[in-house]
């Protein structure tokens, strides 16, 4: 690497000389000499740290439950699934000397988007448009409490991108959101990432970014995206952003990748993590959650002729993972990762694998057979959901849903931001508790299902501290805990 290029000296071999490449064409010299490059290292703000999404609703529960809980267990009850049945309730209404605190937001800025057509297995169901820039911002806000920690705010579309400088601007949406306190995340196509916006993503205090690709094969990518150049756009902004973060000496936004999975990419899927891993940076002191990905099944009634059959998703969560798993062990090998510190893949990135990240009521047969059918999530749930009151997600109608997996099956709306606060619909809705789970969520694909998990097994650690004090744990204990989408 050149002195040149000295910022770029994380990356290794090939990808090093692409963004090289990249950062002397025209686009980035020309970023360079209208000082973009400086103005964002000058204003740069960083994402602040937020609620844990683990930690929230066990704090939440056990303020409301822990007296009734005791009580019970004063009465001799030891059997663990009643206490947990009462420790693990949500209310029907909400106390009032408790306030309302949430460490997750969804918001979806609009469904409009440069993916036209659209992309072969979206499964959007647009509503009207009634909330703008400053809207998002004063809900967000609103919702962040005084006393404590932001929320995780993940702002998707549509393509949020559209929405220009009012986005990402120095007066933008993910700026005015990170300085009030909550981090953003953005889920986006990366189709409009250029030099500019970024670095305008960089200098906002973004936290982390989702970029849509699906596969390391052009030809694939733009089939699934019904337009040709679609991979090309995608891989380049991809690098824009590497290139952003790299010359601004900057650690966010955590660049993760979606990857829809369907019969037209899954054979692919250990030629996709080589090409993948080859791109990611390579900082001192061992290894970079920057691409990363995310597996998600396609959903949809309407995309059952892309889902794999139930044969095929048990061969890509036999074989084709075990190919990807030896991909994965020679990337660790590459990287002098210590022989007794070596993971298999689900372990090292346990949010990846829709199947490994939870735990099912059967095996892998039995999960199959539901993920054929659009119901990854119909062995994972449990008897109750802990966490859909510390999070919301927020239509561009201003409708609310406890979840991102409502917005898609929509369920009974929680209420509406258009007359009410985020908080305030959860406070007068939290009734509609005691019907969640419910059948839509067995479509779940996403990590919610892996947090509810997490939460239940912290409240058993809890419970279990109170019944045996001497055995030492009197709260819930750690656990694994995989990044949220």
């Amino acid at each position: 690497m050149s002195g040149g290029h000295a910022f770029l000296e994380q990356f290794g071999g090939p990808h090093a000389d692409l963004l090289a490449k990249a950062f002397e064409g025209h686009e980035w010299r020309q970023a360079v000499d209208e000082g973009l490059v400086e103005a964002a290292r000058r204003d740069m703000v960083t994402p602040p740290e937020t609620e844990g999404v683990f930690d929230l609703p066990v704090r939440q529960l056990l303020e409301i439950n822990e007296p009734s809980t005791r009580k019970l267990m004063a009465t001799g009850e030891r059997d663990e699934e009643r206490l947990l049945a009462t420790l693990g309730k949500w209310p029907e209404v909400w106390p009032t000397d408790l306030p309302v605190r949430l460490s997750f937001i969804g918001i979806n800025t609009g469904y409009e988007c440069d993916m036209r057509p659209r992309c072969l297995y979206c499964n959007q169901q647009p509503v009207e448009q009634r909330l703008g820039a400053d809207d998002w911002a004063r809900l967000v806000t609103e919702a962040i409490a005084p006393d404590g920690k932001g929320p995780y705010v993940y702002i998707t579309g549509g393509e949020p991108l559209l929405m220009g400088e009012d986005l990402w601007g120095r007066d933008g949406l993910i700026r005015s959101v990170t300085l009030a306190g909550a981090a953003c995340n953005l889920n986006t196509n990366a189709l409009s990432l250029t030099p500019g916006v970024a670095l305008g993503l960089v200098t906002s205090g973004l936290g982390r970014v989702h970029i849509s690709l699906d596969t390391h094969r052009p030809e694939t990518q733009d089939a699934l995206q019904q337009r040709g150049g679609c991979w090309q756009q995608a891989i380049a902004g991809l690098h824009n952003l590497q290139i952003a973060k790299a010359v601004l000496g900057a650690k966010h936004p955590v660049i993760h990748l979606n990857c829809v999975l369907t019969r037209l990419n899954a054979d692919d899927f250990p030629d996709f993590l080589r090409f993948v891993l080859g791109m990611k940076p390579r900082p001192n002191g061992g290894g970079s959650p920057d691409l990363d990905m995310h597996v998600i099944p396609v959903g949809g009634g309407g995309n059952r002729h892309l889902r794999l059959t139930a044969e095929g998703y048990e061969r890509f969560f036999s074989e084709t993972w075990a190919a990807a798993d030896a991909v994965w062990q020679q990337h660790q090998a590459e990287r002098d990762v210590p022989i007794a510190e070596r993971r298999a893949l689900h372990e090292s990135v346990p949010f990846m694998s829709p199947y490994h990240r939870v735990e099912h009521r059967g095996g892998l047969t039995d999960w199959a057979v539901r993920a054929a059918d659009g119901r990854p999530a119909a062995l994972s749930l449990r008897e109750r959901c802990y966490v859909a009151p510390t999070q919301a997600f927020v239509l561009p109608d201003g409708s609310q849903y406890w979840c991102g997996g409502h917005t898609v099956s929509r369920p009974e709306v929680v209420g509406t931001t258009l007359s009410r606060s985020i908080a305030e619909n959860i406070r007068c809705s939290v009734r509609q508790m005691a019907e969640v789970p419910s059948a839509s969520c067995q479509s779940c694909a996403g990590a919610t299902q892996a947090i509810n998990q997490i939460v239940e097994g912290r409240l058993r650690d809890t419970i279990r501290g109170w019944l045996n004090p001497s055995e030492g744990a009197t709260d819930a204990q750690p656990r694994e805990e995989p990044p949220v989408e």
